[in-house]
């Protein structure tokens, strides 16, 4: 369950990370970014094929994985706040989670926006899955019926996974704040042998109910999580 508030003050246990603005942050070709340096060039998906973001002729939102870091997001719900035309609506029920864009939303039946990871159309909710192992999140505005499948009349995100490393890393970080809030989360991930590259995450949150049921004495809100993932990537060479 994820909840729309004011976080507290967090202390993070991990190295210090400065925030920088964002240097190109992407709004589809008529919501491009203005910045004082030279603007990356981002790859998008967004069209099931891999092209820039300035020459794709969709509304497309992308959020990079330095952005992600530098801004500290945490969740989809992060996320709708950085982005127009995006609402993420988050009730106390996980999977009830919903988000809008550009105002489509409905009472009954499923949302008009879905989710797919890498492509790949995802049920339910992804409140829980690990930003710390997304490369790029692509916010796809518009009715995309035609390629991505139904419920997807209002739009669709797609998270694009981070590729392992090319040399090994190893990172662990801890986070707490109010509300009894707690998450930490330990990654390791670089090459197995010349062709074979791989990943392992292991992630574990939890927070405690921020509001008190008059009635009955109990929190509202409690929610925990455990999370594994791991991924491993095939280069092909001169002999295969």
């Amino acid at each position: 369950m994820t909840f729309s508030r004011l976080r507290s003050p967090s202390l993070r246990l991990a190295a210090l990370t400065v925030l920088i603005p964002c240097t190109a942050a992407a709004q589809g070709t008529s919501e491009a970014a203005s910045a004082s340096g030279p603007i990356e060039e981002i790859l998008v998906t967004a069209r099931k094929r891999t092209e820039t973001l300035q020459d794709t002729p969709v509304a497309v939102t992308a959020v990079t994985a330095d952005q992600i870091q530098d801004f500290g997001i945490q969740s989809l719900a992060d996320i709708s706040k950085m982005t127009s035309g995006l609402l993420f609506d988050s009730e106390f029920i996980r999977g009830a989670n919903r988000p809008v864009i550009r105002g489509q939303a409905n009472i009954l039946g499923a949302s008009g926006v879905s989710y797919f990871i890498d492509g790949v159309y995802i049920s339910g909710s992804i409140d829980d899955y690990d930003l710390g192992d997304v490369e790029r999140i692509e916010i796809v505005k518009g009715p995309q019926s035609a390629l991505y499948g139904r419920n997807t009349y209002a739009g669709a995100i797609n998270l694009v996974t981070r590729s392992p490393a090319d040399e090994m890393r190893a990172a662990v970080m801890a986070e707490v704040a109010g509300d009894e809030e707690f998450l930490v989360r330990a990654s390791i991930s670089g090459p197995i042998s010349d062709t074979l590259a791989g990943g392992l995450t292991l992630r574990h949150y939890e927070m405690g109910g921020h509001v008190t049921n008059e009635f009955d004495g109990k929190d509202i809100g409690e929610q925990q999580s455990r999370s594994i993932s791991g991924m491993l990537e095939f280069t092909p060479n001169e002999l295969l």
